[in-house]
Order: C-alpha cells, then sequence, then structure tokens
C-alpha cells in the first residue's frame, strides 16, 4: 500500500502534546497530513510551533467548531491533494497510529464505504460517554433503521468520491459527525465498522465536547432527519382529540340516550363529539404535527373526507362491539381509536398535509 494515497486530516482545538508524536508518526509512515487549527488559545501555539513543515498546516481565526474545520481540511484536500481518500483522527491521543494505519489498508482497496473506527466501549470508559453512545445508537437505529454500533467515532476513513457531497452536509459542530452517518444511512452509502483500541485519558478532560449544547444538537439533527418527532406529535395530537371525543361522547349519550332509541342516540353523539374534536386536531396538525402549507382549503375538504370515512367506521365498529358484543363504550372506544390511528397517520401524512 501507497501511503501517499491517503491523506490524515486532523481538526485541532486546544490539542494535547499528544498531536506531536502522532502527526511524526504519520509522517514516517508516508501519509499526508493535514492540520485544521480551529481558534485555539495562545498556550496551544507551543505545540502547533513544533508541528513538522512537511504538515499543512490551515488556521481558523476563531473557532467555528469541528463540523467546519473537516469541511476546510475537505475542500483543500479538494483543490490540492489528489488521493484515494481520507482518514480523519482527533488530536487529543483518543486514535492510535496503528488503528489509522488499520483504517487506512482498508481504505485503499474500498473505495464505496464510509469507514468507521468503533470503540468497544466497557468499564473503563467514563460513564457519560458510555450512555450517551448508547442513547444515541438506539436513537439513531430507530430514526434510521440502520445500525452503527460508535456513532460518535472522529476517526472515520472517507472515499475520495465522497469529500464533494460530504462538503454541503449541514452542521459546524459536533452534530456534523451524526449528519453524516444519517446522510450515508439516507442515500444507501455502506458504513464499515472496524474495531479499535479504546482510549479514554484522563476521563476523557482533553475533550471540547459539551455534553447539554452538543448532545441537543445531535438528537435535534436526527430527529429532523427521520419522521420520529413527527410520529411521536401526531399521537400527542391524536391523544388530546381523542380526549376531548371521548369526554364529548360520554356526556352527548348521557343526555340522548332517555330522548331517543340506543342506536340513535348513539349516532348523534359520535356525530357531535367527532365535529368538535376534528376541528381542534385539523389545526393542530396542520400547525405544528405536520407543518404544511399545502391549500387550507384541499387540505380542509380532504380532512373531512377523511373524517366522515373514520367516523363511519367508528360508528359501525362501536356498534357491533357495544350492541353486538355487550361490550362497554369505554373499552369499545378506546379499542376503535387504537385499530384507527395508524390508518389515519399514513392518510393525513401523505394525502392530507402533505408538504408543498
Amino acid at each position: 500500500m501507497d501511503n501517499k494515497n491517503i491523506t490524515i486530516l486532523i481538526p485541532a482545538y486546544n490539542p494535547t502534546k499528544d498531536l506531536i508524536p502522532l502527526t511524526n508518526g504519520l509522517l514516517q509512515n508516508n501519509f499526508n497530513v493535514v492540520v485544521i487549527n480551529d481558534g485555539s488559545n495562545t498556550e496551544s501555539n507551543e505545540i502547533f510551533s513544533k508541528l513538522d513543515s512537511k504538515i499543512k498546516f490551515i488556521e481558523h481565526p476563531q473557532n467555528m467548531g469541528k463540523g467546519q474545520a473537516l469541511k476546510t481540511g475537505f475542500e483543500y484536500i479538494l483543490n490540492n491533494i489528489p488521493c484515494k481518500g481520507v482518514i480523519t483522527a482527533d488530536a487529543d491521543g483518543q486514535h492510535l497510529l496503528s488503528d489509522i494505519i488499520k483504517l487506512a489498508e482498508e481504505l485503499d482497496i474500498n473505495s464505496t464505504s464510509l469507514l468507521l473506527g468503533s470503540r468497544k466501549l466497557d468499564d473503563t470508559t467514563p460513564f457519560k460517554s458510555k450512555a450517551g453512545n448508547a442513547i444515541t445508537r438506539m436513537v439513531f437505529k430507530l430514526a434510521t433503521r440502520v445500525s452503527v454500533y460508535d456513532t460518535q467515532t472522529g476517526l472515520r476513513g472517507i472515499p475520495y468520491k465522497y469529500l464533494k457531497d460530504f462538503l454541503n452536509i449541514e452542521g459546524q459542530r459536533y452534530e456534523y459527525e451524526i449528519n453524516m452517518l444519517i446522510y450515508c444511512a439516507k442515500n444507501k452509502i455502506p458504513m464499515k465498522e472496524i474495531t479499535i483500541t479504546t482510549v479514554y485519558i484522563d476521563n476523557n478532560k482533553a475533550s471540547s465536547f459539551k455534553l447539554i449544547r452538543d448532545s441537543a444538537k445531535i438528537y435535534k439533527c436526527i430527529f429532523k432527519n427521520s419522521n420520529l418527532l413527527q410520529s411521536l406529535l401526531f399521537g400527542i395530537s391524536a391523544l388530546l382529540s381523542f380526549l376531548i371525543d371521548f369526554i364529548l361522547l360520554l356526556i352527548l349519550n348521557n343526555i340522548t340516550s332517555p330522548l331517543f332509541d340506543e342506536r340513535i342516540a348513539l349516532l348523534f353523539s359520535v356525530i357531535g363529539a367527532r365535529i368538535v374534536s376534528s376541528i381542534f386536531n385539523f389545526f393542530v396538525n396542520r400547525k405544528i404535527v405536520f407543518q404544511s402549507k399545502y391549500n387550507v382549503y384541499k387540505a380542509l375538504a380532504k380532512y373531512y373526507l377523511l373524517v366522515l370515512i373514520i367516523m363511519i367506521a367508528n360508528y359501525l365498529l362501536l356498534n357491533i362491539l357495544t350492541i353486538k358484543l355487550n361490550m362497554s363504550l369505554t373499552l369499545a372506544k378506546i379499542l376503535v381509536e387504537i385499530v384507527l390511528f395508524t390508518a389515519n397517520y399514513f392518510i393525513s401524512r401523505f394525502m392530507i398535509f402533505k408538504r408543498k
């Protein structure tokens, strides 16, 4: 393998002294090396001054975030260093030279997959890192249906042909790396995990990852690029509408039962309750859940056609369960709403509140 075909990109924000032996080792193995100083403090100048002159050193005048530092490096490499691919590595000593070489060997023969240096998190892993990775792994799988064990690894091998596309991925800070995984999942780009050594120095003290701020951005990106949040909001909207519908149904049924035949009383109760709850449901779904700008009158017409269909189905099912099977109205109503919920969601999403 000719290591000159592989470029190592290191975004550095207040790096540790480990950056110096790491870059020296990379140069000794004939890699191209690019280091991005992402607005580090003045104390870091001593470390940067000791870097070998063969390293391409680029500076941001102020801290712009890891994602932007990676993009700056990608753009420089695209314009100046023809190569097979790029390996991104951290500047805090967590990525060993041997593991970078391991990814480089795979990248040399694999031009289709995003390579991920996957740490096996064990008892030596700081609790916040282990818990954060476990939660992100689970949420990412739910959102994309793609399994990635170490979603937060910074050691990645990127084939050259993907660099231009990766430049256009959103995000300036740590959320950029999760957006990269989401992009690959959406565009059917294979992701291959390669086991690397797990290294945490001084309980990961050197990391610039801000737990609350950066975690919030990461989860926002995952939810934004999936239907999880929309499904959750739709469920809340449906629950509130159900409570309105349910309470009104019981009230109206108590009022009309002494006045009419039980079938007529049930029909009036179902219609009255559904009119009120449907008005509430329409505007919550349109404005909050689907944020649709589709013509309101067309949406309203389609919505009430769906309401009519659901209401007929609701009445027929309630009629069967309560009158023919002698089930209580409360239990019957809950069962019917569960059955109709899924159909309601997909029809609402794809036919009524579709985006322009």
